[in-house]
């Protein structure tokens, strides 16, 4: 079965790996990409949300590629605080949405070399790893699935598969597997109502 999937990436630093992965996937009679990278700068909100519907549209799981510029999701001040002002923060508010004609996507957040510091620590004599706290919204649906479907058994210890909503895979674990993420992705999609999920910041 093939698998319409969407790449989130920041252009500056995440193209090449984006280019990347969209020549991968036309290798693959398993993925089906429908990606873009038009400028939407001047669009309203609400043509943007119209877009963005329209390309999310019978796609299933959304990558959101992890480069240090695409870590945190960029803002702007305002007389009242600050709101979000990021392209990529519109394409996963809107993965997580169930519309007209399509429902939530699943979600994975492929972090790159360059990225792996801002994103993890590994834990001194340990096996296990930490995922650092940065305001993006792929961060806020980890760590969030619901007690009674909880995979490990141990208290503030989380499965790295299943416990979280959106995955965090490494650059070159995901390239070397990609298939199996995109159906964790997609099976997690299927069972949504075990997490809980944030769709907005």
């Amino acid at each position: 079965m093939s698998r319409r999937v969407f790449i989130s990436f920041r252009y500056n630093d995440g193209h090449k790996y984006k280019e990347y992965l969209s020549r991968l996937f036309s290798a693959s009679d398993t993925v089906i990409n429908h990606s873009e990278s038009q400028d939407r700068s001047n669009m309203s909100e609400d043509t943007i949300k119209r877009y963005l519907y329209d390309k999310l549209r019978n796609t299933s799981v959304t990558i959101v590629l992890l480069t240090p510029q695409a870590i945190n999701h960029q803002k702007k001040s305002t007389i009242y605080g600050y709101v979000y002002d990021d392209w990529m923060y519109d394409e996963i508010k809107y993965s997580l949405d169930d519309r007209d004609g399509n429902r939530c996507n699943g979600l994975i957040a492929v972090y790159t070399p360059e990225a792996k510091n801002l994103v993890i620590e590994s834990m001194p004599n340990s096996e296990s790893t930490t995922i650092k706290s940065f305001d993006n919204l792929v961060r806020k649906n980890m760590f969030n699935i619901r007690q009674n479907y909880k995979h490990n058994p141990k208290a503030g210890i989380y499965d790295s598969k299943l416990d979280h909503y959106c995955s965090l895979v490494s650059w070159d674990t995901f390239i070397n597997n990609f298939d199996y993420y995109i159906e964790l992705a997609a099976k997690k999609r299927d069972n949504k109502e075990q997490y809980d999920i944030t769709k907005r910041m």
